[in-house]
């Protein structure tokens, strides 16, 4: 093959696994936590927080008001050191995992494949959104 054939050859291959790769997740419509951790969050919730909150205050206007647009760190570090009201800061990383997963499946945020881990320069870079209404 000419050595011009194969540079169009080649550049034809890098723009096509280029298209390929997956793109970042940019905000928590990108799904960004499981079906299964939210339903583990639910059953935590009504467990831990439906004694103080109901799932209300976190979800459409009420979570728009205090949370569209902000980091999701700002949200995970808000439940890790301030909840539950009676003991702050006692929840394990998991279940603040868990109860972010519920409340953004209680926002209509989609799931996805990757679980959330509570890395925080990850949730640095996602931010909180919810589906257009």
């Amino acid at each position: 093959m000419p050595s011009g054939m194969t540079r169009a050859v080649v550049a034809f291959i890098l723009m096509l696994l280029a298209s390929c790769t997956e793109q970042a997740p940019e905000t928590s419509m990108d799904g960004i936590y499981t079906a299964q951790q939210a339903q583990r969050g639910a059953a935590l919730f009504e467990t831990l927080c439906q004694r103080c909150h109901s799932v209300q205050e976190f979800t459409g206007r009420s979570f728009d008001a205090i949370w569209a647009g902000v980091p999701a760190a700002a949200l995970y570090a808000r439940i890790a050191n301030t909840m539950p009201l009676d003991q702050p800061g006692s929840l394990s990383l998991p279940q603040v995992n868990t109860l972010m997963a519920h409340i953004f499946d209680e926002n209509e945020m989609p799931a996805g494949d990757t679980i959330l881990d509570g890395d925080m320069d990850f949730m640095m870079s996602i931010t909180l959104a919810r589906p257009s209404q």
